[in-house]
């Protein structure tokens, strides 16, 4: 009792069928990863599902699915391996507070300079993603730019010191 709806510029048909094939190809691995919100995969699950929807992607057609699918995948893989290098970028930045040209200026003031900053920086990342997705380019360096822009200026304020 399959019932099939096609929409044409001439309108509207649809028909039903008694049995129709479907064919996808889905291991229970993938479905059992694919239960998993991208933001709680592990890296290698999140590997693992954006190969298998860009390989669907490509044999679907791009003008289909537009690489939505494992583009999500992409950016929460992304994300999760380059953690420690944003980490890594902060603390560049907030050792550059201690040594730098804030040195002088009271213990408040670099405080909320520091929460503010890093307030930017979380911005930047959460408002990245979804420009990526939407503009298409890639998920690495969405999440690569705010990264790399913070431990450009911690390193700028450092030297400048």
């Amino acid at each position: 009792n399959v019932r099939r709806t096609l929409l044409a510029e001439d309108g509207i048909s649809s028909e039903t069928v008694a049995q129709e094939v479907w064919q996808v190809y889905l291991p229970p691995e993938l479905l059992r990863l694919q239960l998993v919100e991208p933001d709680h995969q592990s890296i290698s699950g999140l590997w693992e599902l954006a190969r298998f929807f860009e390989r669907q992607d490509r044999i679907q057609g791009q003008a289909q699915t537009q690489g939505q699918s494992s583009s999500v995948y992409y950016l929460a893989f992304w994300k999760k391996l380059l953690q420690p290098l944003a980490t890594l970028s902060l603390v560049i930045l907030a050792v550059s507070f201690v040594f730098g040209p804030l040195r002088e200026v009271t213990m408040g003031y670099r405080v909320f300079v520091a929460l503010a900053v890093g307030l930017v920086f979380t911005i930047a990342q959460r408002m990245m993603e979804p420009v990526s997705l939407l503009f298409g380019f890639s998920p690495a360096l969405a999440t690569l730019t705010p990264i790399a822009v913070c431990a450009a200026v911690g390193m700028g304020l450092l030297l400048r010191k």
